[in-house]
């Protein structure tokens, strides 16, 4: 009985092996040439100015945080990731009993798109979307700096989806 066990065991670990199962955040679906990117300042054709600039940073920062693609200048990069912010909202959701603002969204949306040096072509094209949302208070300078914090986190969430979306494909 131990025998079939133990050779079930094995049977198991040597199925579940050759299945692709990875942790999240070890693998890749990119072909084995791109190993490094080049990311310029997004283009910005939104409402709202300057904004373009701190979306750019976050996005590389979540390619250096995950490392699994190493960012790069232009003539060291396997791609070219470059992207142009095209949509800014800011919605009012919520008002108090004096009709007070007191809830907020941030709405952003990007067009970005990953070129393939070595082919010359396209390797990802996509249109991606974010909100955060927050509270407004009586200060505005409190307001302001809960839209700035709403703002980072909008990014932060276009950023890791974008490292997912090329990495992982998903």
């Amino acid at each position: 009985m131990k025998q079939i066990s133990f050779k079930l065991l094995i049977v198991i670990t040597l199925f579940l092996n050759g299945c692709g199962y990875h942790l999240l955040g070890t693998g890749s679906t990119l072909p084995k040439h791109l190993k490094t990117i080049f990311i310029p300042v997004f283009t910005n054709s939104s409402t709202q100015p300057e904004i373009h600039r701190q979306l750019t940073s976050s996005v590389i920062n979540s390619f250096v945080t995950d490392g699994r693609v190493k960012v790069v200048r232009n003539s060291k990069s396997d791609m070219v990731l470059t992207g142009d912010l095209f949509y800014y909202e800011l919605k009012t959701v919520s008002f108090n009993s004096n009709n007070f603002a007191t809830g907020h969204i941030v709405k952003l949306a990007v067009n970005v798109e990953v070129t393939d040096k070595a082919n010359n072509k396209p390797y990802l094209k996509q249109t991606l979307r974010a909100e955060w949302n927050y509270k407004a208070t009586s200060d505005i300078v409190g307001t302001e700096s809960a839209r700035l914090a709403a703002l980072e986190q909008a990014y932060r969430v276009l950023g890791n989806r974008l490292v997912s979306l090329l990495i992982n494909k998903f």
